[in-house]
């Protein structure tokens, strides 16, 4: 007896290649013309630019200079929403990690080339205060936290060595990058498959002989974070 073959779902032809076209987009920093997004989508010119226009239109894409489209801050917007989940998801683990290990732990999430601070918890019975604040932004390559974000993708010329240290032991360590003084230990969170952000935790550089006992916890951490993520 042969079995039946399942039925297709019905697409809407449109909404699925737009968002071909973002997931196009999202391969490179340095976006497509036109003709490039409708060669890959397999459609014509015409079609991809009325597809653009109207991407750049919701601020899903921006249209640059010399006519090349990248992706736009709307996607960012959707993204901080799924970011609020994690924060639910990763508050109890967090502040769970903190007590017992007595450290600030961070979680941080990507926004395009900068990663921003969603989350910090303080250990209520430590005698330092970390004071890293949420809403705070920097350099995506700048400090434990962006670093353990771009080493959980694929590699990038030029990138910081210490990208590529991190993408080989699975963890991130940075001292003095971004508070004088203290050490920052972050592994990559996969939301979707994608790194999108990252887990860690902040010690005074003094706890340096820690670093390895304290790296098991952050990789835990990112994989728990990562499987309750989906």
């Amino acid at each position: 007896m042969t079995q039946e073959a399942k039925p297709q779902p019905e697409l809407a032809q449109t909404l699925d290649r737009g968002l071909q076209v973002l997931e196009f987009l999202g391969a490179s920093v340095n976006g497509f013309t036109a003709t490039e997004v409708a060669q890959h989508v397999g459609i014509h010119r015409s079609i991809a630019a009325r597809l653009l226009a109207t991407l750049a239109h919701r601020k899903f894409a921006t249209r640059m200079s010399d006519g090349r489209y990248v992706i736009g801050t709307g996607l960012f917007s959707l993204a901080r929403m799924v970011s609020r989940d994690l924060i639910s998801i990763a508050t109890p683990m967090l502040r769970d990690a903190t007590e017992r290990v007595v450290a600030t732990s961070v979680l941080h999430v990507a926004d395009g080339d900068e990663v921003v601070t969603v989350l910090s918890i303080e250990p209520p019975s430590a005698n330092f205060r970390v004071g890293m604040r949420v809403g705070a932004r920097g350099p995506l390559d700048l400090a434990a936290h962006g670093v353990a974000i771009l080493a959980g993708r694929p590699a990038q010329p030029g990138e910081r060595a210490l990208v590529s240290q991190a993408r080989e032991r699975g963890y991130a360590t940075t001292t003095g990058e971004v508070v004088p003084g203290y050490t920052g230990l972050s592994a990559p969170v996969y939301i979707g498959g994608e790194a999108t952000a990252s887990v860690g935790l902040v010690i005074p550089a003094a706890r340096g002989d820690e670093v390895p006992e304290l790296a098991a916890e952050v990789l835990k951490l990112a994989e728990a974070l990562s499987l309750a993520s989906g």
